[in-house]
């Protein structure tokens, strides 16, 4: 087969040539794309589902344990302090280590070359221990001390952060290796998958038991219990089958020559040079995404609580924007794998997620806090939330997955672990703005 793209006849000047840079034109990026299509393997249906199986377990077991909340509400009622700060403590807790995790990455990097396949295995077994303990620790007999209890569960949360950092870094670079665009896009579409199905499952309980979802403080619903040891089985179940999706893509992914590993760029400087526009689009999506739960958890219906059907009561109102937004992510991602005229203008993804941040002032006009909004309530639900959640989906999705088409073949790999580091980067960087803006 010929190995037009990416050969070992690439000198190491050549190896280092921007991809991206301004002396680019459109029809060298279609000359690019066309001679990745024509150099790799065909694409392969049980393969996207494999890559879209890590990506569902590269977000569930955190989703759980998100999802869970009630229920170590219920755990933490005897310590005033746990209990009021036990959510925070958790989400800083997570975005710090992911970021210390991918630091620490690529610093690595620049001394060795990188195992992926071993790290994300690594990780996927870490998703199925945390989910393992966790659900063990909703059995009676396993019942401890809040005080005890919360340095368990932030354990299980720093776990879990060190397990998503080493995914995130990985698993988009597992899958460049194996040169299609679809394949990013595939474990986007699964993250947002495990995004959407927590606040699924909120709406379906408020529909199916409105007596019980609103009558009841849900921490002290005996159901609570049950259901979250269900969450976090089904989180040790998923991560299972994950491992098996690995280990049946494993045979089948490409393995470098070693002349081509020495050639391959661990320098992200230079990484940077070739893949500067989607990185910046990747990392500003993320970023400008981040802020966005800060204004659904402060907005509710216009119609009065009293006389709000089941669904505008704030208790399901606020899930089903989550709902939305992750829809919207979702079909983003599938729209992704067909938009090929933005691998040959890169520039303007980076244009566009600049763009995205015109979707802040659309929160603003609704009713945040309660005090009143310019628009109505299906102005927020689908024009904000659900297309805010489309154009992140495709932006980030097409950020992904053009980098079969952007870099030389013995740099795939790594260029996919320097995207998933400004996915982690952007996320980060978000969070602390999501922060800054809930204080102001």
């Amino acid at each position: 087969m010929d190995r037009s793209v990416g050969s070992s006849s690439y000198g190491a000047d050549k190896c280092y040539e921007p991809f991206l840079g301004s002396e680019d034109t459109e029809d060298e990026y279609e000359e690019r794309l066309v001679a990745v299509e024509e150099d790799t393997r065909q694409f392969a249906l049980s393969e996207y589902i494999g890559f879209f199986t890590i990506g569902l377990s590269m977000m569930w077991t955190w989703s759980m344990i998100l999802q869970a909340v009630p229920y170590l509400q219920q755990r933490f009622e005897t310590n005033a302090t746990i209990l009021r700060y036990f959510q925070a403590s958790y989400l800083l807790c997570f975005a710090i280590i992911i970021l210390l995790t991918t630091v620490t990455l690529s610093a690595c990097q620049e001394h060795q070359q990188p195992a992926y396949r071993a790290r994300l295995k690594a990780a996927l077994c870490a998703y199925v221990a945390v989910a393992a303990l966790l659900m063990l620790s909703t059995i009676g007999r396993y019942h401890v001390r809040a005080e005890i209890y919360f340095p368990f569960t932030l354990a299980m949360v720093v776990v879990t952060a060190v397990a998503n950092g080493l995914s995130q870094n990985a698993a988009f670079a597992f899958a460049a290796g194996f040169g299609r665009t679809e394949y990013a896009p595939a474990i986007m579409t699964g993250e947002a998958l495990a995004g959407l199905l927590p606040s699924v499952i909120e709406i379906v309980s408020a529909l199916a038991f409105p007596s019980v979802y609103f009558g009841v403080d849900a921490a002290q619903s005996p159901r609570t219990s049950v259901l979250t040891l269900g969450y976090f089985l089904s989180a040790m179940l998923v991560g299972m089958i994950s491992l098996g999706a690995l280990g049946f893509l494993i045979p089948r992914s490409r393995i470098r020559s070693a002349s081509e590993r020495c050639m391959a760029s661990s320098n992200w400087a230079k990484l940077f040079s070739k893949l500067q526009w989607p990185a910046l689009a990747n990392f500003s999506c993320l970023c400008i995404s981040s802020v966005s739960p800060v204004f659904v958890a402060k907005i509710t219906s216009v119609v009065p609580e009293g006389n709000a059907p089941i669904l505008l009561r704030a208790q399901a109102f606020i899930p089903l924007a989550i709902i939305l937004w992750n829809i919207g992510d979702l079909v983003g991602s599938v729209l992704a794998v067909s938009s090929r005229f933005l691998i040959r203008r890169p520039f303007l993804i980076f244009i566009f997620s600049l763009l995205r941040i015109g979707f802040i002032p659309l929160y603003l006009i609704c009713n945040i806090d309660g005090n009143g909004s310019l628009v109505g309530d299906w102005f927020y639900l689908v024009i904000v939330q659900f297309l805010f959640g489309v154009t992140h989906g495709w932006l980030s999705g097409a950020s992904m997955m053009g980098v079969p088409a952007w870099v030389s073949e013995e740099d795939r790999e790594a260029a996919g672990a320097f995207m998933g580091m400004t996915l982690v980067g952007g996320l980060v960087a978000g969070s602390m703005l999501g922060l800054a803006a809930a204080r102001a």
